[in-house]
């Protein structure tokens, strides 16, 4: 345990409650406001979670520089890797409040700040709910007075364990990996947002996490063929199979939710993408530009210099087009055409190349792996993701849900779930029950 410098340590408190079913699922996260590089600190993660007692998951991710190891967590699986802390419960203990800590080392090479935030995940009746942790406050990192101020690095630009990281820069390096476009405000009071994406090419898969402003909702305008999810404060886009381009572009819509306090127009993102077999996070830079009146050319030189050719195209403040003609253009220069064969009605128990799932018969179990709004190519998103067994689609509730089974017991559908959620492209699935075909409540059925 680290000696914290003195009268500097203060327990910084994170709260969030959510109601759910005439509950509350509140969840705290305690650690020091100043830490030391080269030293640990402690965290712990309190949850209330009143009567719950199935399956449930915490996660964290950390910057890079920073390792965490487990102190201590009840009846819970810990594991940290590409960054993230996972605390898994396949049953939970019958107590009103649960708490798990665990040490995190700091790399001596580092100053600057970071926050820690986080999402609880559990099963409510087959229904998946998130309690968002906001990263709201700061840890200060005191660099080490041993080391030579030449290799003391911010940990916003930190990029791993080598003497380069903290020169600086050639040149060689782009200006970013993903800039957004300045917020657009539309005439409906929402905005429009729009992104540029240097292609890793080299990547396994790409992920951009985008944390939205209070008081709006997501709608989805381009994915560029990514699998799209989001829960309360944050989208995400996956992608499994990496475009072509060498650069690409996604846009989406904030929406303000009606009878709701809009916060400020304040967008967080980071991409996410593999070099080796190291994950690499980047942080995406919000510019003043306008992405549709560029060039090709322009666009690869604004992600290598930060300019364009012939400078920087300042967007219209406090003015804008139609929202359809926005739109439009945004799909029209972000996504490729769209072929005969996906407008196609399906046919044949054929769903966007994934086989509908068939009724079985008597009390039988499944993993879901992922909903969507839009259909996906479940062979393709999943072929090389270690998921072993094939992916069906059914249309429940106005979603195109991908699962696997079946199983003839929950314990055996369970372990299944329990090895898939340490896939890379398996996040939150979880365990549905079926009776002659029709979605069942787990509870009714296991106990």
């Amino acid at each position: 345990m680290m000696k914290l410098v003195s009268h500097c340590f203060v327990i910084s408190m994170l709260f969030l409650a959510y109601s759910v079913s005439g509950q509350e699922v509140e969840v705290y996260i305690d650690h020091p406001d100043q830490v030391k590089a080269g030293e640990e600190f402690q965290v712990s993660v309190t949850i209330r979670k009143g009567s719950l007692t199935d399956y449930s998951r915490f996660s964290q991710d950390l910057p890079l520089g920073l390792t965490a190891t487990n102190v201590s967590s009840p009846n819970a699986d810990f594991s940290f890797d590409n960054q993230r802390i996972r605390i898994i419960w396949l049953k939970m203990s019958d107590s009103n409040d649960v708490t798990v800590t665990y040490k995190v080392k700091v790399n001596e090479r580092l100053k600057g700040t970071f926050m820690l935030g986080g999402v609880f995940a559990y099963v409510v009746e087959e229904e998946r709910k998130f309690v968002n942790v906001d990263q709201s406050k700061e840890i200060r990192i005191i660099p080490s007075p041993t080391l030579d101020p030449v290799f003391i690095v911010d940990i916003r630009d930190y990029k791993g364990d080598n003497a380069s990281a903290a020169v600086a820069s050639t040149g060689e390096e782009p200006f970013a990996m993903a800039i957004r476009q300045k917020p657009v405000l539309l005439e409906s009071g929402g905005y429009l947002i729009h992104l540029l994406i240097k292609n890793p090419t080299e990547s396994k898969y790409a992920k951009l996490e985008e944390k939205i402003p209070a008081g709006y909702i997501f709608e989805e305008v381009s994915s560029n063929d990514g699998i799209v999810s989001h829960a309360t404060s944050t989208v995400k886009f996956i992608w499994m199979k990496l475009p072509p381009s060498p650069e690409f572009e996604v846009a989406y819509k904030l929406i303000p939710r009606q009878n709701e306090k809009q916060g400020p127009m304040v967008i967080e993102g980071m991409l996410t993408y593999t070099s080796g077999s190291e994950n690499k996070l980047v942080k995406v830079k919000q510019l003043d530009v306008e992405l549709d009146a560029l060039t090709a050319p322009e666009k690869s030189n604004l992600l290598l210099t930060g300019v364009t050719t012939g400078g920087a195209v300042k967007t219209a403040s406090g003015t804008s087009s139609t929202d359809e003609k926005l739109v439009q253009e945004s799909v029209k220069k972000s996504r490729p055409p769209v072929t005969p064969e996906e407008t196609r009605t399906p046919a044949g128990g054929i769903i966007e190349n994934t086989r509908v799932l068939e009724p079985g018969s008597g009390v039988y179990f499944r993993v879901q792996l992922t909903a969507n709004r839009t259909p996906i190519d479940a062979p393709l998103f999943f072929r090389d993701s270690g998921v072993d067994m094939e992916v069906k689609v059914e249309q429940h509730h106005g979603l195109y849900k991908y699962s696997v089974g079946p199983f003839q017991t929950y314990d055996q559908a369970l372990a299944y779930r329990n090895r898939v959620e340490r896939l890379p492209a398996v996040e939150g699935s979880f365990v549905v029950a079926f009776r002659d075909g029709e979605r069942i409540p787990v509870s009714s059925v296991h106990h």
